[in-house]
C-alpha cells in the first residue's frame, strides 16, 4: 500500500505534473463530488490519476470501479491511458464503459433470465432497418414518403422524448405530423417482433426500468460497483443521469467530471441543469473547479472566459492559463463565401503543417462549399462528418439534376415522373398513366399538347415548356440552375413543398446557392455533372487524410474534445449561429436556446491552442446578413466592456467620417479607398486589387484604419 506522498512522487516520475486544483480532485475520499473542468484542463489525466489513487492508496478493489464516459472513443482512450501509466502496478480490471454499454449489459442480463430473445434494430439493414421501419410507419400515418431530413428529425425527436422520461403527448411543440401515433406504432412494432427489437434509447429506458422495479438486480450492481466515475457529464441526458443516480445511491461514491459551459447537445436531451442541480440530487456533495487551461494562449482563454459569462445558467468559473502569450483573437470580415474561402485558402498555401489547422462551422452545409474550394485549390482536407452528409442525395439537388437531364431528352417519361409536380403547369396523374401506355416517339410536351382534353391555354403551356427545356440545354451550368429556379418556377415549387412539409425555405435556398457556386466554374452541364460526382467522391474519401498533412473540416459539435494550433470559425452570421429558430425563440422570451448557441460558440473558440480567427460576411448565399451577435460580443469583451451592452449599440453612434470615396490606410492591408458604405459596413479596395468588407465600429475601436 502506497502512502499519499509516495504516490505523488511516482506520479511525478511518470511525467504527470498536477496542479493543486488537480491534486484536490484526485485525493477526494468518499461521497459525491462534481469536478468542473474548463476546456483544456487535463480532465482525462485527473480521472486516470484519481483511479490509480483509489486503488493504490485507498485500496479500492479495481473490479468494483465503474468509469463511464460519453463515447466509445473516449472510453477507449481513457482505458489505454490508464493501462499505459498504471497497467504494470495494478492487478484487476477497472471497467471503462459508455453509459449505453452499461445499460446494454443490464438489459441483456434481464432478458436472458426471462428467456427473451432480442436484437438491436440499428443492426438491421434495408426495409427492416430503423430508418426503413420509421419510413413505413410515417407513410402509413401521413400518406407521404419522408425524405432524409424528415427521417433525421423523427429519429432525433424519438431520442429526445425517451431521454427526457416523458410521453410524446406531453410535448406541444413537436412539428412532426402525427408524431404520437408514429411513436406508438414504432414501440408496438419493436415489442411484437420476434426476436424483440430494441434501439439505443430503449437500452437506457429498459435498463432504468429494470433497476427501478427489480431490487435484486439493482442490489447486484450496487454491490458490484461501489465507486463510479463519469466523464463529459454535461453531455448526459436526464435518463442517463437517473441510471447513474439509482446505482450509486445511497452511498453516493460518485466522481463527476463535466463543464456546464460545454453542454451543447440539447437535441439529445442533454442540458446543464443536471449539473447545476447536483447538490440537490446529492446532498452534502462537494464542488471543485479545475480552472487552469493548458491548451490555449492567454489571449484566447481570457476572451473566451469573459464571453461565456453572459450566460446565466452556469457555475461561475475563472478560466486562466500560464501558457506563453500569443496572437489576439483575429477577425475576418468578408463580402461573401467566395471572399472568405479565398482568404482561408491563401493562408493555408503559406502553411507547411496543415494537420494542425481546422475550419469549424455550425452545420454541414458549410462543409460542401469548403470542400469544393479546397478541391479546386488542390489542398488536402479531412472531413469528420463526410459519412453524414446528405447534400448529394438531397431531394432539391436531385430535382435540379433531373431538370437538367430532361433538357437533354424531353422524351424521358421516367425523368418527367420525378419532376412533373414541380413544373409551372398542370399535369394530371391520369395523363402520366396514359403516357405509360403508348410508345414515346416525340417530345412528351407535344403529346400532352395533342391530347383531346388539353385546353388551348394548357396546350400553349406545354409547348412553351418544350421551348424552355430546349433553351435550358444551351445554358452554362450556373445560369441553367438559375433558369430552373426562375423561368421554370422551381423556387415557387420549393415554397409550396416547404410550407406543406415544414422545411426551412432558407436552408433549401442556401443549398441551391452552393450548387450554383459549384456549377459556376464548369463550362457545360455534362462537365458540371461529372464534377459533382468527383466532388462527392473526394469528400467521401477524405477520411483517408485523417492522420496526414491535411486541414480538418468539422462541425463545432463534432470538434468537441479536440484541439488544433490554428482554428477558423466560419460563416458566423445571424441565422446560422445563433440559428434562426433560436432567434425566434429569444423574441418570444425563451433564452435557453440562445445560451446553448453561446456555449457552442465558446466550444469552437476553445479548440484553438495558438490562433483563432472569427469569420463573418456581408452576404450569405446572396442575401444581406448581419454578423453573428457573438462576434460583436467578442469585440466588446476585447475592449473590456460587458457583452450584454452590445445589442444596445446603434449604428447612429458611429462616426460618419468613413464614407465612400475616402482614401484610407489599413494597418494590415495598407493603402486603399472606401468604395461602398451603408450603415455599419464599409467596403475597401486596396492597392493590390483586393476588395474587403469591414465593420465601421470595429475599425474605429481597434484603430485598424485612418485617413491617408
Amino acid at each position: 500500500m502506497l502512502q499519499e506522498k509516495e504516490f505523488f512522487e511516482e506520479i511525478k516520475a511518470l511525467g504527470l505534473h498536477l496542479t493543486e486544483q488537480q491534486k484536490r480532485a484526485v485525493v477526494h475520499d468518499q461521497g459525491p463530488i462534481l469536478l468542473l473542468a474548463v476546456p483544456g484542463a487535463g480532465k482525462t489525466t485527473v480521472l486516470t490519476v484519481r483511479l490509480a489513487y483509489l486503488i493504490l492508496v485507498k485500496r479500492v478493489d479495481p473490479q468494483t470501479i465503474l468509469c463511464l464516459t460519453f463515447s466509445r472513443a473516449a472510453a477507449k482512450e481513457m482505458r489505454e491511458r490508464f493501462k499505459h501509466h498504471f497497467g504494470d502496478k495494478i492487478q484487476g480490471e477497472v471497467q471503462f464503459s459508455t453509459i449505453h454499454s452499461f445499460a446494454y449489459e443490464v438489459v441483456r442480463s434481464a432478458f436472458y433470465q426471462r428467456g427473451v430473445r432480442f436484437e438491436l434494430i440499428e443492426e438491421k439493414l434495408g426495409v427492416e432497418s430503423k430508418r426503413g421501419v420509421l419510413r413505413r410507419i410515417y407513410e402509413k400515418h401521413n400518406a407521404s414518403t419522408p425524405n432524409e431530413e424528415q427521417l433525421e428529425e423523427l429519429q432525433n425527436t424519438l431520442c429526445y422524448v425517451k431521454n427526457t422520461l416523458r410521453k410524446p403527448d406531453e410535448f406541444k411543440n413537436i412539428e412532426i405530423k402525427n408524431f404520437s401515433l408514429i411513436y406508438q406504432d414504432y414501440e408496438e412494432y419493436k415489442k411484437a417482433s420476434q426476436p424483440r427489437l430494441i434501439d439505443y434509447d430503449d437500452m437506457l429506458s429498459i435498463a432504468f426500468q429494470e433497476l427501478t422495479e427489480n431490487p435484486k438486480r439493482l442490489n447486484f450492481y450496487r454491490q458490484r460497483f461501489v465507486t463510479l466515475l463519469t466523464d463529459e457529464s454535461q453531455d448526459t441526458s436526464l435518463l442517463q443521469h437517473k441510471i447513474i443516480e439509482i446505482v450509486v445511491k445511497p452511498k453516493s461514491n460518485l466522481f463527476v467530471v463535466g463543464d456546464d459551459d460545454q453542454s451543447i447537445f440539447g437535441f439529445r436531451a442533454a442540458e446543464p441543469k443536471y449539473l447545476l442541480d447536483f447538490e440537490q440530487t446529492y446532498p452534502g456533495a462537494k464542488i471543485l473547479r479545475m480552472e487552469q487551461n493548458f491548451r490555449s494562449t492567454p489571449q484566447i482563454a481570457d476572451v473566451a472566459c469573459k464571453f461565456i459569462r453572459t450566460n446565466k445558467q452556469r457555475f461561475d468559473k475563472e478560466m486562466f492559463t500560464k501558457n506563453p502569450p500569443g496572437d489576439t483573437v483575429q477577425f475576418g470580415y468578408f463580402k461573401d463565401l467566395k471572399e472568405q474561402s479565398e482568404f482561408i485558402i491563401q493562408k493555408f498555401r503559406q502553411e507547411n503543417d496543415l494537420s494542425q489547422a481546422a475550419i469549424l462551422y455550425r452545420n454541414n452545409l458549410s462543409a460542401v462549399y469548403l470542400a469544393e474550394q479546397f478541391t479546386r485549390a488542390q489542398l488536402p482536407f479531412y472531413m469528420r462528418e463526410a459519412g453524414k452528409l446528405n447534400f448529394f442525395s438531397h431531394w432539391a439537388v436531385n430535382d435540379v439534376l433531373n431538370f437538367l437531364r430532361f433538357s437533354f431528352s424531353d422524351k424521358s417519361l421516367s425523368v418527367l415522373e420525378r419532376i412533373w409536380s414541380k413544373l409551372p403547369c398542370y399535369i394530371k396523374k391520369e395523363q402520366l398513366a396514359y403516357l405509360k401506355q403508348i410508345p414515346i416517339d416525340r417530345s412528351l410536351f407535344e403529346i400532352l399538347a395533342d391530347l383531346p382534353e388539353a385546353a388551348s391555354k394548357r396546350k400553349s403551356e406545354y409547348l412553351e415548356l418544350k421551348k424552355q427545356f430546349k433553351e435550358l440545354n444551351t445554358l452554362p451550368p450556373a445560369k441553367a440552375i438559375r433558369y430552373i429556379r426562375s423561368e421554370l418556377g422551381y423556387d415557387q415549387a420549393i415554397k409550396r413543398i416547404c410550407d406543406a412539409l415544414g422545411f426551412s425555405v432558407e436552408y433549401i435556398e442556401g443549398l441551391l446557392e452552393i450548387l450554383i457556386s459549384i456549377a459556376r466554374n464548369e463550362r457545360t452541364i455534362v462537365d458540371f455533372a461529372n464534377h459533382l460526382t468527383d466532388l462527392e467522391e473526394q469528400m467521401k474519401s477524405s477520411y483517408k487524410n485523417k492522420n496526414s498533412n491535411a486541414v480538418t473540416l468539422s462541425t463545432i459539435h463534432s470538434a468537441k474534445g479536440l484541439e488544433w494550433e490554428n482554428v477558423y470559425l466560419v460563416d458566423l452570421v445571424e441565422g446560422i449561429i445563433p440559428e434562426q429558430e433560436t432567434i425566434r425563440a429569444e423574441k418570444d422570451g425563451i433564452k435557453d436556446f440562445l445560451e446553448e448557441e453561446r456555449r457552442l460558440f465558446y466550444v469552437g473558440m476553445t479548440r484553438a491552442k495558438k490562433r483563432v480567427t472569427l469569420c463573418t460576411m456581408d452576404y450569405y448565399h446572396n442575401k444581406r446578413v448581419k454578423a453573428s451577435r457573438f462576434v460583436r460580443e467578442i469585440t466588446l469583451v476585447m475592449e473590456g466592456k460587458p457583452p450584454q451592452k452590445i445589442l444596445a449599440k446603434e449604428a447612429a453612434s458611429l462616426s460618419s467620417d468613413l464614407a465612400a470615396g475616402l482614401v484610407i490606410f489599413h494597418k494590415t492591408f495598407g493603402k486603399g479607398v472606401i468604395t461602398y458604405e451603408e450603415g455599419n459596413m464599409i467596403k475597401i479596395r486596396f492597392q493590390d486589387g483586393s476588395q474587403r468588407s469591414f465593420m465601421k465600429d470595429i475599425c474605429e475601436k481597434q484603430k485598424l484604419i485612418w485617413a491617408d
